[in-house]
């Protein structure tokens, strides 16, 4: 197989593997535990040995350790829906881990958001003081009304007129439909 094929046949389990995985933490196991956690991905060595599943698990400290807790507890039912569904000669060993960079992301973002939110403040403090002017906002054009239903469109009529069917077999357009005409 061509490092190519095999790239792409290792991308298809890695999708099938996620798949299966979320569907199974989201949908599959009744543990209250497991709550806001997300796969984020699925590493697959090349051997098709061990498949690296990162998930994301939001919440405080202690729920994250309890939520991974029952991810491991419910490893092997994961596995065997894993098996059910890859068509492979190996089935991948399945190898759960945190992965922190959404809830870095998340965290990230609130420290933009924290800081434009303090940049406003002290501008909005240094317009006040008269240190800084303030700036004019453009005017708004006000845009014409939106109607509440669309119209429905106006087809033209049709040049054959209206309801009327005409067969085609052996009739030309001019015949009259009650016309019999002999042609050998």
């Amino acid at each position: 197989m061509s490092g190519g094929a095999k790239g792409r046949r290792l991308l298809r389990v890695a999708s099938v593997i996620q798949e299966i995985v979320s569907r199974e933490l989201v949908t599959g196991l009744s543990d209250p535990r497991l709550t806001m956690v997300t796969v984020t991905g699925v590493d697959i060595a090349p051997d098709l040995r061990y498949a690296d599943v990162r998930v994301s698990i939001m919440g405080d400290p202690r729920a994250q350790q309890e939520c991974f807790r029952a991810i491991r507890h419910a490893h092997g039912r994961i596995q065997e829906k894993v098996a059910e569904a890859l068509t492979v000669r190996y089935i991948p060993s399945l190898r759960f881990h945190v992965d922190e960079s959404v809830k870095r992301s998340v965290a990230m973002g609130a420290l933009i958001a924290k800081a434009r939110a303090e940049d406003e403040a002290n501008r909005a403090d240094r317009i006040r003081r008269g240190i800084e002017p303030p700036t004019e906002l453009p005017e708004l054009e006000e845009s014409p009304p939106v109607p509440l239903a669309p119209e429905a469109p106006q087809w033209p009529e049709a040049p054959w007129g209206r309801g009327k069917v005409r067969e085609v077999s052996g009739q030309s357009p001019d015949d009259e439909p009650g016309e019999d005409e002999s042609r050998e």
